[in-house]
């Protein structure tokens, strides 16, 4: 008893970790679900916001540079005049003329800082785009500005020192690869002229929350979802430990207190003979329909504890399986019987079984068991005089079919998915008597067999529960 104990628990806990697992797995892949559906949304919604963006930004700078009135201010500092006169002047000391460039790198990217007019430019980009400018943050930056004495070499007017791009208006937090909007670079093959380099970076603030809206119904049909398995899982696992725990306990119970039972029920049975025998000369008949009351309740009594017994310790993995021949079990099976109610001149056994010969591969233990339950509820739950039980075996469809039909009460529509429960006796089983373990061992015979059961109240009155055997 121990063992089996602790195997339950170790099996229990394996079936708990490995539930466990499964949950955060299906949580895992919700997470990347929802990540990848974010990125997915995210990067169209970008796609198509700064795509509106760049195209109305180059449009606007189309014969410009950074912003309108840009090319203006670069071209004061290196007009072509200018950087042939500056070549002239310093190209005898190319430091001089280095420091010249640098000098007027300064000048030019503080004198663009100073006339930039990008903030206006981006309202009117962003109104008809229905964009916030308030909400929409940006960065305006010149990445390099170089000059070119012979029309094929460039040198770059940006220290070395100073590799990074030049914010010309904006939050340098914006700069960044993700957040491009434009990137130009503008130059020209001829003498003394420049090559110039700008970014314009931007991002819509609310961008994260549009994107959230649009995946939002996603995200709660999910966290409903997952919310939902948890508490199913929590419900069932609980569920089932708690049935589990009755079922080991009535199991438990059945194993102690039927043996128990039969010691005293024994003792009964050779008092009750004892009691006969001493009072055949009395001639008393009350005290003769009391000893037979006795005697019957506890045949009766004995019967339903060795019912109880077959069930506890009925193992499903203990069947033998045989190739017998049907016709001849149910032949000795239903014989067997008509001796058990051969002092019920009320009760009729009948076999009807053709001239062909079935076999099959079954458990003879087992199918006799079932057949006996299935006749006995037959006479049991009947009401008539004439109490008729009669047993079918035929061929139909590739399939041996066993029926088993009887004249009795029938059974109630709404209670045949309840009849094949272990205890389940039923409104009118109740009133027979009985533990409602019949029909359960026959249920669980067929699952053990891979047959399948069928039931069915007949016209006329009565039960035909049909056995098919493929």
């Amino acid at each position: 008893m121990k063992k089996r104990f602790l195997n339950n628990m170790e099996r229990d806990r394996i079936l708990r970790v490995l539930a466990t697992v499964c949950f955060f797995v299906l949580l895992c892949l919700q997470y990347k679900l929802l990540s990848s559906s974010y990125e997915i949304e995210n990067r169209e919604y970008s796609k198509a916001e700064k795509k509106g963006v760049k195209d109305a930004y180059e449009h606007a700078i189309i014969n410009d540079k950074l912003y309108p009135g840009g090319q203006e201010v670069i071209d004061r500092y290196l007009s072509k005049e200018i950087l042939q006169s500056l070549y002239r002047a310093d190209s005898s000391s190319h430091i001089v003329l280095t420091d010249s460039l640098r000098a007027i790198h300064r000048h030019v990217v503080a004198e663009l800082r100073i006339k930039s007019n990008i903030d206006s430019l981006l309202c009117a980009i962003l109104e008809p785009l229905h964009l916030d400018r308030e909400m929409y943050g940006y960065a305006l930056t010149l990445d390099d500005l170089a000059v070119s004495m012979d029309g094929r070499n460039y040198f770059s007017l940006v220290a070395q020192d100073r590799p990074l791009p030049a914010l010309i208006d904006g939050d340098s937090t914006y700069v960044s690869s993700n957040n491009i909007i434009s990137s130009v670079s503008v130059s020209s093959s001829s003498a003394y002229s420049y090559l110039v380099k700008f970014t314009l970076y931007g991002l819509n603030l609310t961008h994260g929350y549009e994107v959230f809206r649009k995946i939002f119904p996603l995200l709660a049909l999910s966290a409903i979802s997952v919310l939902v398995i948890a508490v199913t899982y929590i419900r069932t696992f609980r569920n089932w430990q708690k049935q589990k725990k009755l079922n080991e306990i009535s199991q438990d119970f059945l194993n102690s207190i039927t043996h128990e039972f039969k010691t005293p029920i024994a003792s009964i049975a050779v008092s009750v003979k004892n009691l006969v025998r001493e009072t055949q000369g009395l001639h008393n008949k009350r005290v003769s329909q009391s000893i037979e009351v006795i005697e019957r309740q506890s045949q009766r009594i004995d019967h339903l504890i060795d019912q109880a017994i077959g069930i506890s310790m009925f193992n499903p993995h203990q069947v033998s399986m045989e190739y017998r021949s049907l016709s001849e079990d149910l032949d000795t099976i239903v014989y067997d019987l008509r001796l058990k109610y051969v002092h019920a001149p009320d009760v009729f056994l009948d076999l009807e079984v053709g001239k062909d010969d079935f076999f099959a591969n079954y458990d003879l233990f087992l199918l006799t068991t079932a057949i006996n339950n299935l006749i006995d509820n037959g006479v049991k739950h009947n009401d008539n005089e004439k109490k008729e039980v009669t047993v079918w075996l035929f061929l139909e469809n590739n399939h041996i079919i066993i029926e088993v039909s009887d004249n009795g009460v029938g059974i109630d529509r709404l209670e045949r998915h309840h009849v094949f429960g272990k205890f389940y006796q039923g409104k009118l089983g109740k009133e027979k008597g009985g533990l409602g373990l019949g029909l359960y061992y026959v249920e669980q015979m067929i699952r053990i067999h891979g047959w399948k059961l069928e039931m069915k109240n007949k016209a006329e009155g009565g039960t035909v529960i049909t056995i098919m055997i493929p």
